[in-house]
This record gives C-alpha cells, structure tokens and sequence, in this order.
C-alpha cells in the first residue's frame, strides 16, 4: 500500500519543506493504476492547484477539482485518478501534536464551547475563501524558489492557514474535528483498529498510527483485546468477508481486496482454516439453505 507521508518525505525529487512534526509538498502523482490505496500516518490538507482526483472512504465519495480543497484524517482510504487532466495538488501533512499546539497557541478561543466529535468523518471539504487561496499559492511560490527557507517561517505560515480555516465560519466542522484531534492525541487503539482494519495495514503501520513504537503497541494492544495483532486482525477481516459473501454479489476477489487480504490465495486458504470450506463453497452451502428454507 502507498504510504504516502513516508514517500514525500523519503523522496529527495519533490518541492517540499520539512518540519519537525509537519511536511509541505507540491507534487504530480506518482502512482500509474487509475484507482490504488493509500494511507499516511498524519492527517493533511490538500489543495488542488490543476487537474482532479476523487478521495473514497467507505461512508462517501469525494471528488476534488481545481482550487478546491479538502482535509483528511490520518488513515488509509481509496484514490480514483483521471490521466486526462494534469493533476498538481499541495499537501500539507501534520502530525497530532502540531494539530495540539495550533489549537492551545493559535485558536484557543475559537474553540469555547466545543465538544470532541465521537465519530469525526475521515474527509472534510474546506470552503476555500479569496485571503485562503492566496495563502495556498504563497507556500507555492516559496517552494518554487529552490532555496532553504527559514522553518519558523514555514510553520508561522503554516499555523496561519490553520487559523483562516478554522475562523472562516463556514468551516465550522472543521474547527470543531481539529479540537477534537487536539484532545485525543494519537487517538486510542480501538478506535484506529475498528476504523482502519479493512485496509491492508501491517502491524508495525497500525502501530505508527497509533503513535506508538511497535513493542508499546504490541503491549497495548494485549491488554486491550487479549491477543496479538495479527490473530485479530485476521478474524476481523474473516468475519467480514463472510459477511459479505452471504449478503452482496461482490466477487470473491472485489471481497478479498475490500477486506484487507494481501491475495486470493491467502484469503482463500485463511478463509477454509477458520470455516472449514472455500469462500465460493461457503457462499454455494448458504444459498441452498436459503432455499431450503
């Protein structure tokens, strides 16, 4: 799966400038399939500057054309591309605490009477205002400039594109998710685990979402569920498709990929060891009980 905050940051053939606990990038996609997976351990605001790209997560779809603009959860989700237009888009990634020091240092008051958001959504659309897109396409022309620019000032610009959207009151759900991220700081493992386990994540990236080293996570993880990991991960992900073979039409290789397997074998073969039959024959065995019935 690409692991897009990972990549920017790693790949020396971007504009970007890197912060301690932020990254701002302008790029052209990398990626060739028309529709891939991707993930990030950081949450991020992006700003089409050409071309158009759809972001999918499991409640909706989310088409972004030029000068429009989104924000994204940290976490893995599906992307739809179109070869025919030229894509160039800034992303802005941030970590929790960068998200955590902007809201006590820059919004504070903003956030009076805020509530944390049980179930934020994964995509928000951010009402792109005259005085916002002049800023996006001031971090343009400081990246196009090819020379070291001073950290502050990226972060003191950075924090100041935060504070328009969250002052701009339409972009009130934005304001209120932010503070909610703010007050849960690398969010709690069950809650990133039932969000993200469809997705073919592997322990160690669950474990960076989560903020944690591999070994405290594994801890965690333990104490929480009474197992390890990849013994849940893979009954979670075997429920599911059971569930959807018996209740949708999807094939057997659409259930395969939407359920997090890395291949069809090993959906198979894991799917026989937990059921005693094949996916194709668990689904055939339903049917005629049904019709039984």
């Amino acid at each position: 799966m690409f692991d897009s905050y990972k990549h920017f940051l790693e790949t020396p053939d971007y504009n970007k400038i890197i912060g301690e606990d932020y990254l701002i990038v302008e790029f052209k996609c990398p990626i060739k399939e028309e529709l891939f997976t991707a993930w990030s351990e950081c949450h991020s605001v992006v700003y089409v500057l050409s071309g158009q790209k759809k972001w999918i997560t499991p409640e909706a779809e989310y088409l972004v054309k030029e000068n429009q603009s989104i924000f994204v959860r940290k976490g893995a989700f599906k992307n739809q591309q179109y070869f025919e237009d030229g894509f160039c888009v800034l992303m802005f990634f941030m970590k929790d605490d960068f998200i955590k020091r902007c809201i006590k240092e820059d919004i504070n008051r903003e956030t009076t009477g805020l509530k944390k958001i049980n179930h934020p959504d994964f995509v928000y659309r951010i009402n792109v205002s005259e005085s916002l897109n002049t800023l996006y396409l001031s971090f343009f022309s400081y990246l196009k400039k090819g020379e070291k620019i001073p950290e502050k000032i990226m972060e003191l610009k950075f924090r100041e594109m935060l504070l328009n959207i969250c002052t701009n009151h339409n972009n009130s759900d934005i304001k209120n998710v932010l503070y909610t991220l703010s007050q849960n700081v690398n969010g709690g493992i069950e809650q990133i685990m039932e969000e993200q386990y469809i997705y073919n994540l592997k322990v160690d990236e669950f474990a960076r979402l989560c903020g944690k080293s591999i070994s405290s996570f594994k801890r965690e993880f333990k104490k929480i569920y009474l197992t390890t990991p990849g013994k849940w991960l893979l009954t979670k992900r075997l429920h599911l498709a059971r569930n959807l073979i018996l209740n949708t039409d999807f094939t057997i290789q659409q259930i395969c990929y939407d359920c997090g397997f890395e291949s069809d074998s090993h959906f198979i073969r894991s799917f026989k060891n937990q059921f005693g039959m094949t996916p194709n024959q668990w689904r055939s065995s339903k049917k005629s009980s049904i019709l039984l019935n």
